[in-house]
């Protein structure tokens, strides 16, 4: 007998995450994430002695796997790193691999997003396949079906990719939910890696919502102009969204530590760049700001009533910068309501 199970893909977090749903039935076997947001930073320099990569992969998840059909399960979660390269010959690299082969070669090798704005492009199938076999999705008894984590503003265009490229990564059935759902009243703030979505729900119906480019990325590409202004040396993308996880937990602690990563310098070759963590602050705060004056925006359309709702239950925080330093509190000195992160909604 064959059993239907939906593993659940995020496309618009700063990792390629993966979920098997509780109810899953049948016998999963054991994901192991490769690589977590809040682990995953550049290292705080001792010695440097070379090109220093962003952090390697660590395991978030131990995830357990049901011991017969039918019994319920605690939920599988995997997650990679959202990155193919492609070297010289015509080798893709995968997840964590595919960064650390920059290094190697930086004159001829190429690393890409297959997520990039949230639509599959390069190396997808091959990504989500590589999630659902960590996540013990192609086991004996099992056949993997594809629940995709959406904006509201979806073109059927785009469902269309998504089909075809879950039907080629293995899954058996391909299908949608909205990642902006709410059951009563809220406003909701979902950050992700390509922007943020917001939504104002009025006993779980929408009445307002606005999607804004303005996220992880954005806040990546605002460090990296802030620190090839400082140190003549260009970032990787990848390198400078390291810096800001860094940078983030370091200001959460109060501290300010030197941090390091590599940069290619004028002459294309990688060396070590050292930044505090409290300089990154001007290539964080522009898109902070920006998300702030927007759930501002959408606020004016509230009612009376729901206002003082949100006033005693907070506005909701959730996704891939919701423990980002400075943006819960810039929404309460800001818009003057409580904030409440809602990190399992990342």
């Amino acid at each position: 007998m064959i059993f239907d199970t939906w593993y659940t893909l995020d496309p618009g977090a700063d990792v390629c995450t993966m979920t098997c749903p509780k109810t899953a039935t049948g016998t999963a076997g054991s994901g192991r994430s490769e690589s977590g947001d809040a682990k995953e930073t550049a290292r705080e320099t001792q010695s440097a002695t070379g090109p220093v990569p962003a952090a390697s992969a660590q395991s978030t998840d131990s995830p357990a796997s049901p011991k017969e059909a039918g019994v319920e399960a605690r939920p599988v979660q995997v997650s990679i790193r959202s990155l193919a390269g492609e070297d010289a010959s015509g080798q893709i690299w995968l997840g964590e691999d595919a960064m650390k082969r920059l290094y190697e070669g930086p004159r001829d090798y190429k690393v890409w997003r297959p997520f990039d704005q949230e639509r599959p492009g390069r190396e997808s199938a091959a990504l989500i396949g590589l999630l659902l076999r960590q996540a013990g999705a192609f086991d004996r008894f099992l056949s993997p079906c594809l629940q995709v984590r959406t904006r509201l503003d979806i073109t059927e265009e785009e469902k269309e990719l998504w089909k075809k490229t879950g039907l080629e990564a293995g899954a058996r059935k391909v299908r949608f939910v909205p990642r902006l759902q709410e059951s009563g009243t809220a406003l909701v703030i979902q950050t992700g890696y390509a922007g943020t979505e917001l939504g104002l729900f009025a006993g779980g119906r929408l009445v307002k919502s606005q999607y804004i480019l303005f996220g992880g990325r954005a806040m990546d590409e605002d460090i990296q102009q802030l620190v090839a202004r400082r140190t003549r040396c260009l970032l990787h993308l990848e390198d400078a969204r390291a810096l800001r996880l860094s940078a983030s937990q370091a200001l959460w602690k109060g501290t300010n530590p030197l941090l390091e990563v590599s940069g290619l310098n004028r002459y294309g070759e990688y060396e070590t760049v050292q930044i505090r963590a409290a300089a990154l602050w001007p290539g964080m705060k522009p898109v902070i700001d920006q998300i702030v004056s927007w759930t501002g925006s959408l606020l004016e359309a509230a009612s009376m009533e729901a206002r003082e709702l949100f006033m005693k239950e907070g506005l909701s925080l959730r996704g891939s910068l919701s423990a980002c330093f400075g943006l819960p509190q810039t929404l309460v000195q800001t818009l003057g309501y409580p904030v409440r992160r809602e990190e399992e909604h990342a």
